[in-house]
């Protein structure tokens, strides 16, 4: 009776220490599932910096006018973004800074004469700028995102003729405009660390694309 007793004993140990040893297994196959039932990796996340250079197109400010020569260059631009600290909603909130500019200009030559009248601008913009990034929209490689900027426009205004009757007449003129602004982008990475995006809304251009760096 003794001996069968200890048996049992024994047996009753042995099964214990199978299950508590088996115990741990099932929890980290429990966290795997959990893993991959959720929504996976994100290129935008709680840990995502990305600095965006870009070149726009369809200038904002200027349309030139009816006669002479009117050139406009590039937009260029270049932005920073961030995650806010804690996560918003469905989705993160990239917060950052912005900086573009473009210069414009317009020149009229006199017909049958050596006089010229030109006038020159340089738009600068700098902007606080903030983008949401739905969890939805947001997958390992891709992501489609929208947000807004609120900065402000330096403009730069320069006249300069050599028509006498105007006196050699040059004019300097600045201004500075406050800005609010919305976009709508999407980004691809095809490499780890680096993107192709396009962003559409009203910055220093209507269309601007370029390169993200993540770091």
């Amino acid at each position: 009776m003794k001996t069968k007793m200890i048996n049992t004993l024994i047996l009753a140990i042995g099964l214990s220490s199978i299950a508590f040893a088996g115990e741990p297994e099932t929890s980290a196959n429990s966290k795997i599932l959990l893993k991959d039932n959720g929504t996976g990796e994100k290129c935008f996340n709680e840990n995502t910096h990305i600095i965006n250079i870009g070149i726009g197109i369809g200038g904002v400010y200027y349309s030139g006018l009816v006669y002479g020569t009117s050139r406009r260059s590039p937009a260029f631009s270049g932005s920073y973004e961030q995650p806010w600290p804690k996560k918003l909603g469905p989705g993160y909130l990239g917060v950052g800074a912005y900086l573009g500019y473009q210069n414009a200009s317009y020149r009229y030559d006199y017909i049958n004469s050596s006089y010229y009248y030109e006038h020159s601008w340089n738009y600068v913009m700098v902007a606080a700028r903030g983008a949401y990034h739905w969890d939805i929209l947001n997958s390992e490689k891709a992501e489609v995102y929208g947000g807004a900027m609120v900065g402000l426009r330096i403009q730069t205004y320069n006249y300069a003729t050599n028509d006498p009757y105007e006196n050699g007449n040059r004019l300097n003129d600045g201004s500075v405009y406050p800005i609010i602004t919305a976009f709508a982008g999407a980004r691809y990475y095809f490499a780890k660390k680096v993107a192709v995006y396009g962003e559409a809304g009203s910055g220093i251009s209507y269309l601007t694309g370029g390169l993200s760096f993540k770091f």
